[in-house]
C-alpha cells in the first residue's frame, strides 16, 4: 500500500511515533519535500553528524520504505552527493536501503501507478538562515530541472496517475490564501499551473503549507486554442491534496 503525508522537518517523533506504526514492510511513504533527515553540513560540528546518521540508521530499521521529494528546507549539497541509483524506472539518490530522494521531474512507476515527482520552493524564512548550513540555493529549480520533466512528462503522453510535489501551482496557492516569494518561485508556480492545466492526473499532493486540506480547481475549455466555436463547452475537476500530519493512503492496483 502508498501511503503520502507532508513535511517531516527532520522531526524525530514523526516518522518512528504512533502515526506510522501501522505500516509494514509491504508499505511505501511518499514524503512531500522537507524531509530534513539530511541537514547537517560541514560546517556543523562532528556532534550534529554523527547524531544525524545515527538517527538515519534508526530509520533504516523500519519495516516500510520510505520515499521523499526534496522541499525547501533541505541540505542540497549533502543531499545529491548521495549514490545515485535506478529504482522505479528513474534515478533516485539512496541515503538508505529503505529511503530514497525522488529526483525533480523523474516519473516513477510503483505499485504500477505512475508517479510524476518534482521538489524544491523557496524559503520565506531565508532571511534569517546561513547560506551553506540553513539555507541552499537548490531549493529552487534550474533550467535542467525543468528540461527533465517536460521530457518526461511528453515521454507518458502528458498522463500520470498522481503528482507529488513540495509547492502547488498559482491557482492553488492563491485558494490557501497564499502567494509566491519572488520571480523564481513564481516561474516555478506557473509551471506547475501550466502541468496543471495539460495533464491528466488523478489527485496532486504537496506539502510545504504546513496544512492539511483537500482543494479543487475547476477546467474549462472555453478559451482552449483547438476548441471549435459551436463546440459546446465542458469542464474538468481536478483533485488536490495539502498536506502535513494527515497520512492519505492510495490504492492498491488490484483494488482499482
Amino acid at each position: 500500500m502508498i501511503y503520502v503525508t507532508g513535511d517531516t522537518h527532520g522531526e524525530w517523533n514523526r516518522l518512528m511515533g504512533k502515526n506510522f506504526s501501522f505500516l509494514t514492510k509491504e508499505d511505501i511513504l511518499i514524503i512531500c519535500g522537507d524531509f530534513g533527515y539530511v541537514w547537517a553540513s560541514e560546517k556543523h560540528d562532528d556532534f550534529e553528524i554523527r547524531i544525524e546518521a545515527h538517527r538515519l540508521d534508526q530509520l533504516a530499521q523500519l519495516p516500510f520504505l520510505i520515499l521523499f521529494v526534496d522541499g525547501n528546507h533541505e541540505n542540497f549539497d549533502r543531499l545529491e552527493a548521495f549514490e545515485e541509483v535506478e529504482l522505479f524506472g528513474d534515478k533516485v539518490h539512496k541515503i538508505r536501503d529503505n529511503i530514497y530522494h525522488l529526483q525533480r521531474g523523474a516519473v516513477y512507476e510503483i505499485e504500477g501507478k505512475r508517479f510524476f515527482c518534482f521538489g524544491g520552493a523557496a524559503s520565506v524564512d531565508k532571511a534569517m538562515r546561513i547560506p551553506g548550513r540553513s539555507w541552499w540555493a537548490r531549493e529552487l529549480p534550474d533550467a535542467q530541472d525543468y528540461a527533465r520533466a517536460e521530457e518526461n512528462l511528453k515521454k507518458n503522453h502528458y498522463c500520470v496517475d498522481y503528482i507529488i510535489t513540495h509547492t502547488a501551482p498559482t491557482e492553488i496557492i492563491e485558494q490557501l490564501g497564499c502567494s509566491p516569494l519572488g520571480a523564481k518561485d513564481m516561474y516555478l508556480v506557473s509551471v506547475f499551473s501550466n502541468v496543471m492545466h495539460h495533464c491528466s492526473f488523478k489527485e496532486w499532493f504537496f506539502g510545504h503549507f504546513h496544512t492539511d486540506k483537500k482543494l479543487r480547481f475547476v477546467q474549462s475549455d472555453l478559451f482552449a486554442p483547438e476548441r471549435t466555436s459551436d463546440a459546446p463547452q465542458t469542464t474538468q475537476v481536478k483533485h488536490f491534496r495539502a498536506l502535513w500530519f494527515d497520512v492519505c493512503p492510495i490504492e492498491n492496483k488490484e483494488e482499482e
